[in-house]
């Protein structure tokens, strides 16, 4: 997912110095996603980040090992906004002692409460944030598409449903509080 490789090339190319990239969760390219669209590129990052950079790729958040004594874990976490609730705790049960999340954050302000009540019973930090920052990377893109003949442009939706309109429910009901708004809050 591209929010993720930004954050992530953030922290290999030591832009927070204080933080240290051990651990990236991807179940989608390595699994379904992995011979779709964008799954050959996330492999070629995954097999040049493990190589080079020694960073560990699992499949799901039960797969972390135990936090090392003495050390704090922090999860970024950057999913399907339907999945978030469930993520968050697993990152609690995971150990992690702060845990950035991506908005929305959950589907509901109800279910947002409880996973704020969930982190502050726990002793973690749980901290809300947006990624805004791909934005000019999409219009570096296209404009250079536009001046070069031949490119093209292909943007990746990682939603794990069917592009058919039986499944066209249930994304709506993951975007219940409405796509538009769920969408333009990248750009408050």
């Amino acid at each position: 997912r591209q929010p993720c490789r930004y954050h992530a090339v953030q922290m290999i190319k030591n832009k927070c110095p204080s933080a240290k990239l051990c651990y990236i969760i991807e179940p989608w390219f390595m699994g379904p996603g992995a011979t779709g669209p964008g799954g050959a590129d996330f492999g070629e990052f995954q097999k040049e980040t493990e190589e080079k950079e020694g960073i560990q790729f699992l499949k799901a958040v039960s797969e972390l090992p135990a936090v090392p004594e003495g050390k704090k874990r922090l999860a970024l976490i950057s999913g399907r906004t339907a999945d978030n609730p469930r993520l968050l705790k697993e990152c609690i049960d995971a150990g992690c002692t702060s845990i950035y999340l991506e908005k929305p954050g959950a589907p509901t302000v109800g279910e947002l409460e409880v996973m704020r009540d969930q982190g502050k019973a726990a002793g973690v930090a749980v901290l809300m944030g947006y990624n805004k920052n791909v934005c000019k990377y999409v219009s570096k893109a296209r404009d250079y598409a536009a001046a070069n003949a031949g490119s093209h442009v292909t943007f990746v939706s990682n939603n794990a449903y069917e592009n058919n309109k039986e499944s066209l429910g249930e994304c709506f009901e993951r975007n219940r509080e409405g796509m538009l708004k769920n969408m333009a809050i990248h750009e408050l």
